[in-house]
C-alpha cells in the first residue's frame, strides 16, 4: 500500500505542476530535516520559495497562501505523505498546540480524602526514587496522612512503582478529523477563505 500512495502523490505533484500558471521548480531537500521546498518563479519573475505541502495545497485550493499565521499540517505526522487528503489548512497557533507530543496524566485517587485528582508521571517518579508516597491530592492531605502515621493512627503506605510516561498528541484527541472527500476539503477551504479573508 506504500508503494501506491508514493505512486499517487507523484501523480498528484505531476499534475499541479502541469496546471500551474506560474513555473514550478523541485522538489528539493533543504536543511538537515530533509523538507521538501519548492522554487515559485511568477510571470513577473518575482520568485518565492514554499514548502512542498503548502504548495500541493495552494494548487488545490486555487490561491496562494499568503497569511503566515496559516500553515499546512500532516494529519498522520508522516512528512513524506503528501497526498492532499492527509493535508488540512489550519492557523499555525494551532498546528503548535495541537502537534506538541504531551504527557498523559496518571489518574489516582488520594489515599487521605478519596478525592481522585492526575498527577504527571515524573513527579511521582520522583518520589518514589525519594521513598515518599506520592497518593496526596495535596500538601494538607499529605500533612494530616503523616501526622496520623506519626501518632500511630494508620499504617504507613507503601512507596508506589515508578510509572512509565505515555505521550499523545492532542490532534488525535480533538473534535477535528482529516477531511474524507472532496466535498469536505472544498467546504473547509471556503470556511478559511471566509474566516482568514483569502482571496481566490
Amino acid at each position: 500500500m506504500e508503494k501506491y500512495s508514493q505512486l499517487i502523490n507523484k501523480i498528484e505533484w505531476f499534475c499541479a505542476l502541469a496546471e500551474a500558471k506560474e513555473k514550478a521548480y523541485g522538489p528539493y531537500v533543504n536543511g538537515p530535516l530533509g523538507r521538501k521546498i519548492m522554487i515559485i518563479v511568477s510571470p513577473d519573475g518575482t520568485r518565492r520559495t514554499v514548502s512542498l505541502p503548502k504548495y500541493l495545497m495552494e494548487q488545490h485550493l486555487g490561491i496562494e497562501l499568503k497569511d503566515r499565521d496559516m500553515t499546512v499540517d500532516h494529519w498522520d505526522t508522516n512528512k513524506e505523505n503528501n497526498s492532499i487528503e492527509n493535508l488540512r489548512l489550519i492557523p499555525r497557533d494551532l498546528h503548535s498546540a495541537q502537534d506538541t507530543k504531551r504527557v498523559k496524566l496518571i489518574d489516582l485517587e488520594c489515599a487521605q480524602c478519596k478525592n481522585n485528582f492526575q498527577r504527571s508521571p515524573r513527579l511521582i517518579r520522583d518520589k518514589s526514587n525519594k521513598g515518599s508516597v506520592s497518593q496526596f491530592c495535596s500538601r494538607s492531605c499529605a500533612g494530616k496522612y503523616s501526622r496520623d502515621v506519626q501518632l500511630g493512627k494508620r499504617e504507613k503506605l507503601p512507596v508506589q512503582e515508578p510509572p512509565k510516561s505515555e505521550y499523545f498528541k492532542r490532534k488525535y484527541v480533538d473534535s477535528l478529523t482529516p477531511p474524507k472527500d472532496e466535498t469536505e476539503i472544498e467546504s473547509l477551504a471556503s470556511a478559511f477563505e471566509e474566516k482568514y479573508f483569502l482571496k481566490i
